[in-house]
């Protein structure tokens, strides 16, 4: 009948109506063995393997009023499992079944090894029956049937942990059997194989590693050549440092090698940054995971490593540019720290002198220069006529600071631009819109390559075309082509000119005359 058939029950009052006969062969799955050991019957309230009705009625029970209902699919500890609907064709099958538990059907959860004859430390007679009870239990001897929780007069704990030990001899069978070898006679004077000290005294009167026992002197004897479990081959308790990786427990062991600057520490655990050891290329460890005290990332902390040192750093990119926002001093840059701040500052003096070549904004100083917008024959005047050219010129935009500071680039045969101007400025020329020319002062200026071409008028505006100039790059003189010293405006005399659309020394020197009846505009440079 499958477990979901609806069978036909029979009322406990009908039962005891009809009789021994028929009661007799309406339970006869459940009818008495001719002979019952003295512990069945034990009266726990669990209808046990070796338990019925018949024999036991104390604990295999079965009601009408549990036949049907909310409970008709529970199998009850007071119920005989032979009636009850949900477990009567299931338990006893020696599988785990809807509706069963370990304390209703414990023949379906047997404990490890249940059935083998043993009575092992896991099991107990609720849940292997057959293999665990009382037995001979107050007979001294702890035989295969009991363990401590059947018969604890008998049975210690260490009673079935396969190891024969001192004192177990006689009173633990399972774990001391005897000798039954050929070659292992007690008493022949010889220890043979499966004898020890504590088995046959006579012939082992050393310890034997190895043996399977534990004789005197020995930590442990687990009999087999295993040499990473919990007793090493020289019958050992392992320990972090005998050189024997136990498996499980450590993950490695060097022995003696173990501990700093090894890659096994003296915990038998890989070496590690954070484990509070200093390993192999670690120059300091405290066990922790915070980068900003004096031990980062297991090194002792320094400017440059890239972890800010809290307290003694306010930055540290972890690279040696000492121009980008974090100096190599592990200090944020700004202006005044002598550093010139890459994208950020033009210049960086370390100074509060706000009128020298780096200002307090770590900017240069400006100095315009432009083309006149005005052009001129080769007739220009002496010097100082030809600076009021500049000068008037610079008039015409009042956004130039001072306009009596500038001055023409041309030469004489007497006078030139690096014989009457500042020689000494390092800062910036720059274009009237603010582009710069030369970016570091007179040197740039003359090394024969601008930043930009003078390409802007005085205000701005944009030109074309060849300037006066009879000028060196250098700023020293071209010679006598000057339209006679800048005084004719004949076809018959020539002079120099630059080019404003030249950044190499043509800017300032075509190294060709023109007449001096054309007219040609003129550079004007401020040089306060």
């Amino acid at each position: 009948m499958s477990a979901s058939a609806s069978p036909t029950y029979l009322s406990h009052r009908t039962l005891l109506h009809l009789g021994p006969h028929i009661l007799a062969l309406t339970l006869a799955t459940c009818a008495s063995e001719p002979a019952h050991s003295p512990w069945q019957c034990n009266k726990n309230f669990v209808c046990d393997p070796d338990e019925n009705q018949v024999s036991c009625p104390d604990d295999c029970v079965w009601s009408e009023a549990t036949a049907e209902g909310p409970r008709a699919d529970v199998c009850d500890a007071q119920e005989n499992w032979t009636f009850v609907s949900a477990c009567r064709e299931t338990c006893g099958n020696g599988q785990k079944d809807d509706g069963e538990t370990l304390d209703t059907c414990p023949r379906d959860f047997p404990g490890p090894g249940c059935g083998d004859g043993i009575c092992a430390p896991a099991e107990d007679p609720t849940r292997c029956p057959v293999d665990c009870h009382p037995g001979t239990c107050g007979d001294s001897v702890c035989d295969l049937h009991e363990n401590p929780a059947v018969c604890s007069q008998d049975c210690s704990d260490t009673c079935g942990d396969s190891v024969c030990q001192a004192g177990e001899e006689l009173a633990c069978v399972r774990d001391c059997p005897p000798c039954d070898d050929d070659s292992c006679v007690c008493g022949d004077m010889v220890c043979g194989q499966g004898e020890s000290m504590t088995t046959c005294p006579q012939d082992c009167t050393q310890p034997t590693c190895g043996n399977g026992v534990q004789e005197q002197g020995e930590p442990c004897d687990d009999g087999n050549d295993v040499n990473g479990d919990a007793c090493t081959n020289a019958c050992k308790l392992p320990t972090c440092g005998d050189g024997i990786v136990w498996t499980g427990k450590e993950d490695c062991d060097d022995g003696e090698n173990n501990g700093p600057q090894n890659t096994c520490n003296a915990d038998c655990e890989l070496s590690q940054c954070g484990d509070g050891q200093v390993g192999p290329g670690e120059t300091c460890d405290d066990a922790n995971d915070d980068d900003t005290d004096d031990c980062a990332a297991c090194q002792i902390a320094s400017c440059g490593d890239g972890h800010v040192w809290a307290g003694e750093e306010l930055c540290d990119d972890g690279n040696d540019v000492d121009t980008d926002d974090c100096t190599n001093a592990c200090q944020p840059a700004t202006c005044g720290d002598s550093i010139v701040h890459q994208d950020d500052e033009e210049c960086d003096d370390g100074n509060q002198v706000d009128t020298d070549a780096c200002n307090n904004d770590c900017l240069k100083p400006r100095r315009v220069i432009f083309v006149t917008s005005t052009k001129f024959t080769g007739a220009l005047g002496l010097m100082d006529d030809i600076d009021e050219k500049c000068q008037m010129a610079a008039a015409m935009n009042k956004d130039l600071a001072d306009p009596s500071t500038f001055k023409a680039w041309v030469s004489t045969g007497d006078f030139w631009p690096a014989m009457r101007m500042d020689t000494s400025y390092l800062g910036m020329y720059i274009l009237v819109d603010g582009t710069p020319v030369a970016e570091n002062g007179w040197p740039d200026l003359t090394d024969g390559t601008l930043s930009h071409a003078i390409d802007q008028t005085e205000s701005g505006s944009p030109i074309d075309g060849p300037p006066w100039s009879n000028t060196n790059a250098n700023g020293t003189s071209a010679g006598g082509v000057n339209c006679v010293g800048w005084s004719s405006e004949s076809q018959m005399n020539q002079g120099l000119y630059g080019s404003t659309l030249a950044k190499d020394a043509a800017w300032t020197d075509s190294m060709s005359p023109i007449i001096c009846s054309v007219l040609l505009p003129l550079y004007c440079i401020e040089d306060p």
